[in-house]
């Protein structure tokens, strides 16, 4: 359990969502929630809140660019007006 609560908290301390953070430490997120569950129950006062992610710099959103598709083609009735 010691390894568990470990675990958890450099989690919780990394600034990263936990399902991101057990994807990068090879952990099922459920095994995950499941020690925190046992742990918490044990060790209250050990466990830290989730921050879900929230850094001090907050990530740039991405521009929303509205364009216009035009075909590369002309249509064929436009195509043999122009040929006669």
């Amino acid at each position: 359990m010691t390894e568990q609560i470990r675990l958890i908290n450099e989690c919780r301390q990394s600034g990263m969502t936990d399902a991101d953070w057990c994807r990068e430490n090879d952990i099922a997120v459920s095994t995950f929630y499941n020690w925190v569950s046992r742990c918490r129950k044990a060790a209250a006062d050990q466990i830290p809140a989730p921050s879900y992610g929230h850094c001090e710099i907050p990530r740039s959103k991405q521009d929303v660019v509205p364009i216009d598709i035009v075909s590369d083609r002309l249509p064929e009735q436009h195509t043999a007006s122009q040929m006669h």
